[in-house]
This record gives C-alpha cells, structure tokens and sequence, in this order.
C-alpha cells in the first residue's frame, strides 16, 4: 500500500523533499549568518531586578547573556525609586562584555537592598566585581601592585635586633588611584622599605606613601 502510494505520489513526494532540504538549507544559513552578524555578546548583572535595562533601544533582562552586533552601544539602567545610570560600552566580536550596574535608591527608598536579600545579594557582588576589575586595571597599569604584598622578617646576623616590617597598597574611594602602605613593626625601617622597592626597579618619586610605625620599645630599650 505505501509502495504503491508513493509511486503514485511520487512528484509531491520529490518536490517536497527538495522544498524539505531547501528550507533545512535556508534554517542553517540563516543561523550562520545571525551568528557571524551578532558575534558578541553582552553578560547582564543589575540590580534591583525591577530594574529596565536598555542597550541603544532594545529591553533586555536584568540577568543573563545575550549577542549582540559588535560595536558601542549606550546602556541605560532605570527604576522607580532608584537613581537611573547609563554608561558606554564596546562590544567586540567573539568575546564577552560585561554589563555590571547596581541602583542607588533615592532617600524614601533607602531601606530597598535590606528589605529584599536577593537584590542585596546581587549588590554586593557586584560591588565586589567592579572593585576586581579596578584592580586589575590598576595592576595593568602599575607593575609595582603586582609585587605586592612584601612581609619583611628576619633578625640582623648579630642579634641585635629584629627586623620586621611590611609593604602593602591602600586603594582610594573610588578604586582608581592607591598609595604604598608601609607599616614597621620594628621601627626605623622606612628607607629600608623604600631601598627594596627601588632594587626592584621601582621609582618611589612617582608614588604617595604613607608610613606608619607600629613599633614598641622593650624593658631593654630595644623596638620589635
């Protein structure tokens, strides 16, 4: 029976095979084509989630990742009771941009990140995210960060005395600029720290240090 149908059929059956492969043909190239078009993609963090996110003119979620065309775009991130924030990104193709945004709320809201958990949850890891990444951008920027922390502890070869003191970073407020923190714990070590840093390569003219002496003389007389 189906033999003889099909051979009865067998246009039909042959045209819509073709028209069947074409359009599986024409699915394929299309995906090809919308992935080489939209070859970047864009990673969305925001907070609160009743947040509206917009890229140029599209909506999207407050989380997840997207693709998108390569190029800049405009981000703009607004909800009632929050102060809204836009910010400038540069979408590459075959990589990830991340778009990382947390609200302020305004003063009658204060309370929002402490009366939802979960948007206080988010905050805090992106908050956590953006101080990362000025990190990083510090340290690109600054090879000294990346030699830091040094811990310096060892007593002299006669036994006089200890030395012991450490050389660290103290970030600003907005994690854009930093000074070299060092802290003697057995006094008297501030040019050696600087001596150390400079054997390294390091100019210490171009730097902001703050020094800070935590050293306290013994019955003997002795600091450490």
């Amino acid at each position: 029976m189906m033999r003889d149908f099909l051979y009865k059929h067998r246009r039909t059956v042959f045209w819509g095979m073709i028209v069947g492969l074409l359009l599986i043909v024409g699915i394929s190239v299309f995906f090809i084509v919308k992935d080489r078009i939209y070859s970047a993609r864009v990673d969305i963090l925001v907070t609160p989630s009743i947040a509206k996110v917009k890229i140029d003119d599209h909506e999207y979620s407050t989380m997840g990742e997207y693709k998108i065309k390569p190029g800049e775009y405009e981000v703009e991130v607004s909800a009632d009771g929050f102060v809204s924030k836009k910010e400038k990104i540069v979408a590459i193709k075959d990589e990830i941009t991340n778009v990382q945004v947390f609200l302020d709320p305004v003063e009658s809201n204060a309370d929002w990140y402490n009366e939802h958990p979960g948007d206080g949850l988010i905050l805090g890891e992106i908050q956590s995210n953006i101080a990362a990444q000025a990190v990083q951008a510090l340290k690109e920027k600054n090879p000294i960060l990346n030699e830091l922390p040094l811990e310096i502890d060892y007593y002299t070869p006669n036994l006089a005395g200890r030395v012991h003191y450490t050389i660290s970073y103290q970030l600003n407020d907005e994690n854009n600029g930093f000074s070299v923190l060092v802290i003697d714990y057995s006094g008297g070590n501030y040019d050696n720290a600087i001596l150390r840093l400079e054997n390294l390569g390091f100019d210490m003219s171009r730097y902001e240090i703050e020094y800070i002496d935590e050293s306290e003389e013994d019955d003997w007389g002795y600091a450490g």
